[in-house]
């Protein structure tokens, strides 16, 4: 199994032209998913250091049975990506989430977020496809026939993606010196949540659309799992000298890319770090390309208390605004449904976050 789905990756990596060797890329760490999921404790040092710093890593899916599954799956996700946004824009608009109240469904091009200072509108599209709807955890939300189709794919993504999700959260307990379960019993997938799978696509740049991808932001979760082909993801620098600067997120083929989100912020009470992050037009000839992206967002359940947990609840690493943490609302604290709701209107109703 790994050998045929390294070959479909690297044939699909193949097919696009190379990314530019003269950027500066950020210097997050590489993460063997074998060692993680034989909790490996080197490993799993590793990873909460990395999600002390930089909030992101790589994650070699090649080398286990269970990340091998996850990569061929993403690779046929990337064909269902291309051919639902590739819909007529009057199909695809019937499914827009602000204007079915959810946000699940689908987000057009051209939104401008509160978090950018410049108010560019971005040129990234997606539909957002909610794990409650796949398995009627809640009444779905409408999606097209293309979709639709492809449930039995969405499922297996999805249901493999969280698991591998859970096995970050379970080394980060590990490696914390907490019980194992302590973060995935706040993200549990049978029970109502916000957890969903993204298929994104921004168009090749032109004079036109050679600006903002995505926006500057965190992420709402705790947990994202990126498959991408082509470069334009950046995150700020954490290297002396360079602090706050873009680097780039280079795609390496048989790589997820993993990186908490402001969930984990509050549960480790600071301790881990949920990092800004963009997406900018793909450099040299990659440019010339559609952007592609399959994503998978771990989301709290919704009855999930948005505190510090265990022995994260005493001592304060939190960053503050004001004696709050930056993301944080008031001092009340809320469900993970109410502070989600909330950080959506906060951010022009959620459209394009994260």
């Amino acid at each position: 199994m790994a050998t045929e789905t390294t070959t479909v990756t690297t044939q699909l990596y193949g097919s696009l032209p190379p990314f530019p060797d003269n950027l500066i890329h950020a210097p997050i760490a590489e993460i063997s998913s074998k060692k993680l999921l034989e909790k490996d404790p080197e490993t799993a040092t590793a990873v909460l250091q990395a999600c002390q710093t930089y909030g992101f890593f790589y994650l070699d899916v090649s080398d286990s049975d269970q990340g091998c599954d996850l990569l061929e799956e993403a690779d046929q996700l990337y064909g269902l990506s291309k051919e639902t946004l590739a819909l007529p824009f009057e199909e695809k608009d019937k499914y827009d989430f602000l204007k079915t109240k959810s946000f699940f469904g689908y987000k057009p091009a051209g939104t401008v977020k509160t978090t950018d200072k410049d108010k560019r509108p971005d040129s990234t599209e997606f539909f957002n496809i909610g794990k409650d709807c796949l398995f009627d955890v809640a009444p779905s939300s409408p999606y097209p026939g293309v979709i639709q189709n492809a449930r039995p794919l969405l499922q297996k993504f999805c249901r493999g993606a969280h698991e591998m999700g859970m096995d970050v959260l379970r080394t980060l307990a590990r490696a914390s010196g907490e019980h194992e379960e302590i973060f995935v019993d706040r993200n549990l997938f049978h029970k109502p949540s916000g957890d969903h799978i993204r298929l994104t696509l921004k168009p090749a740049s032109t004079a036109s659309t050679s600006g903002v991808g995505l926006a500057s932001h965190t992420d709402f979760g705790s947990v994202t799992i990126l498959f991408n082909w082509l470069g334009g993801l950046q995150i700020e620098s954490r290297t002396p000298g360079r602090i706050g600067e873009w680097e780039y997120v280079k795609p390496i083929p048989g790589k997820a890319i993993i990186n908490l989100g402001d969930a984990m912020v509050h549960f480790s009470n600071g301790s881990m770090k949920s990092a800004k992050h963009r997406v900018v037009p793909s450099p040299g000839a990659q440019a010339d390309m559609e952007r592609v992206s399959v994503v998978y967002f771990v989301r709290p359940t919704h009855h999930s208390l948005m505190k510090p947990v265990g022995k994260f609840a005493t001592g304060d690493n939190r960053t503050k605004v004001g004696g709050k943490f930056s993301d944080q609302i008031d001092d009340k604290v809320y469900t993970a449904r109410e502070w989600l709701a909330m950080r959506y209107v906060q951010l022009n109703a959620g459209a394009g976050k994260d």
